[in-house]
């Protein structure tokens, strides 16, 4: 009688804390992965004062977050477009690169006032994905055969993520950012 009585007990004792714990759970969010460590296959998390970062807000993204390129240097970026090589498909007005031969040229559109048109983020996806920025180009100006695309649809424009490294994207970029001079070209 005694040992039915105890198991009743822990029934209920068990019970009303599996009760009370589920506000609990029901608050912090309820995961497969514990966040006391930080969440991130449990290495702990530090804060840079040293202490530990155990609140989840703490690791939210900050309200109105994007992501903006560090500013680069348009000199370096110069010497990152020459050493790429990147004038054999890019015509830039007024700088004095080797011409573009016949077979290559006139791949990608020329830069010549580029630079004033779109934000540092938009170069950038196009250097890491030409493919994005085709995708846009295709969409919103039907009309426009300037041979970017291969047959298979996809841009001519060879990914460099293997070998630029991303001080020379962000260099290349602030470069592109200072092609501001009015150009032919219009968007």
């Amino acid at each position: 009688m005694a040992n039915r009585l105890f198991r009743g007990f822990a029934l209920v004792c068990g019970t009303g804390l599996a009760l009370g714990l589920w506000p609990v759970f029901v608050l912090n969010g309820w995961g497969a992965e514990s966040t006391a460590g930080g969440g991130h296959h449990g290495h702990q998390m530090m804060k840079q004062d040293g202490g530990s970062m155990t609140d989840k807000r703490a690791m939210a993204t900050p309200k109105g977050w994007r992501f903006a390129l560090p500013p680069g240097s348009p000199e370096a970026g110069r010497k990152v477009f020459v050493d790429f090589e990147c004038f054999k498909c890019h015509a830039v007005q007024g700088e004095q690169f080797p011409a573009p031969k016949a077979d290559e040229g006139g791949v990608g559109p020329a830069l010549a006032g580029m630079g004033a048109m779109h934000p540092a983020e938009y170069f950038a996806e196009a250097i890491i994905d030409p493919n994005a920025s085709v995708a846009w180009r295709i969409k919103h100006h039907k009309e426009e055969k300037k041979g970017y695309l291969g047959a298979d649809g996809k841009s001519k424009m060879p990914s460099y993520n293997g070998a630029m490294t991303v001080q020379q994207l962000i260099d290349v970029v602030a470069y592109l950012r200072s092609l501001t001079s009015p150009s032919k070209h219009q968007h």
